[in-house]
């Protein structure tokens, strides 16, 4: 069986209430209202369950960035702005999210332990998809890049920055995490578009 969006957000409140390393299959399917047996049914173990719950996790940030930074373009804001919105909700959203569970560092680890496919594999489509929209935006008019520059460079350059932000220490606090994406979002679209 295919889990939907439900049953992968209790996945996730559970590993974030509980962490990984000491979450049963049988917690889990507590926290997610199922017997162990009616678990298995979704998910053959625990890795599974954590991976298919940090997929859904990573495509509904993708989605959600990418409807609010078309909303705000649309409505007529700068691209700064545009740009800021997007990366914020892509990156500091997972952040935000994260970072008050006394297990993120637990977390964080086991995202890069079992999840390193996953992380690759989206991140290279996200960076597609936004090299697409900074397109997009180019032939709108929006934004004009450099001549030496191309849509997927910028698109590169803004989603290394930002996540150079999550992995900074110590910490940021979360409260300033859109101000830090907004500063580098600046740096980079200043050195990259021609004004």
């Amino acid at each position: 069986m295919t889990p939907g969006p439900e049953l992968l957000n209790r996945v996730q409140t559970a590993f974030l209430s509980r962490g990984f390393q000491k979450l049963t299959m049988e917690a889990l399917a507590e926290a997610c209202g199922f017997t162990r047996r009616t678990l298995y049914n979704y998910f053959e173990n625990k890795d599974a369950a954590f991976r298919a719950m940090f997929r859904q996790h990573n495509l509904e940030l993708m989605h959600r960035a990418f409807e609010v930074a078309r909303r705000e373009q649309a409505a007529g804001a700068e691209v700064l702005d545009v740009f800021t919105a997007l990366i914020d909700i892509r990156y500091g959203d997972t952040w935000r999210l994260i970072q008050p569970s006394p297990h993120a560092l637990e977390i964080k680890g086991t995202v890069f332990r079992i999840c390193t496919d996953i992380m690759i594999e989206l991140a290279t489509v996200f960076q597609s998809d936004l090299a697409a929209f900074i397109d997009t935006l180019t032939q709108a008019g929006a934004l004009r890049l450099k001549g030496d520059y191309s849509a997927a460079e910028l698109a590169q350059m803004l989603a290394d920055a930002a996540r150079g932000v999550n992995a900074v220490y110590p910490l940021l606090p979360l409260e300033h995490l859109t101000a830090q994406y907004r500063r580098i979002t600046r740096a980079i679209l200043y050195g990259y578009l021609d004004a």
